[in-house]
């Protein structure tokens, strides 16, 4: 009985210690883009959330600005002015990174962001992925969730 509970309290011991060395690299991962991407979205934030491609047009990477090229995109980016102006937003969290590759930009460095933000018709939470050069940052891909989108009225 003595060995069941040792090697038990063994394990839960090497478990609690994976968790902490996890949390601890992930918030040093986190803590390296503090000075620079998170200002860099909170920039950039009111310039996506214009609804104006024009605005947004220069913050986009050289592959997301091929996608906004098509008419169709560039009219559902802003058929997003349903949820109206920006009123305000939380401090982006830090979601994950990974290294890349882009035929326009070399090696680079992809980061995803997650910002709690309010609009004039409700919360919204913004998924961004940014990529980065090492010279500047540049929004590659965002998804916007929101109640607002949400069928309110049902199937009949």
């Amino acid at each position: 009985m003595h060995l069941i509970l040792r090697r038990s309290l063994i394990f839960i011991v090497l478990l609690v210690a994976g968790l902490v060395l996890y949390a601890t690299w992930f918030d040093i991962k986190a803590d390296r883009y503090d000075e620079t991407a998170v200002p860099y979205l909170r920039a950039a934030l009111p310039d996506l959330t214009s609804w104006r491609y024009e605005q947004l047009r220069p913050l986009l990477s050289p592959s997301a600005r091929l996608v906004f090229e098509n008419e169709k995109v560039q009219t559902a980016y802003r058929g997003f002015d349903r949820i109206g102006g920006l009123i305000s937003m939380e401090k982006p969290q830090y979601l994950a990174d990974s290294s890349g590759n882009s035929k326009e930009l070399g090696d680079v460095e992809i980061i995803d962001y997650q910002v709690e933000v309010q609009f004039d018709s409700g919360p919204a939470t913004i998924k961004i992925k940014l990529v980065t050069d090492g010279k500047s940052y540049y929004i590659d891909h965002f998804g916007i969730h929101s109640e607002i989108f949400s069928d309110q009225q049902g199937v009949d």
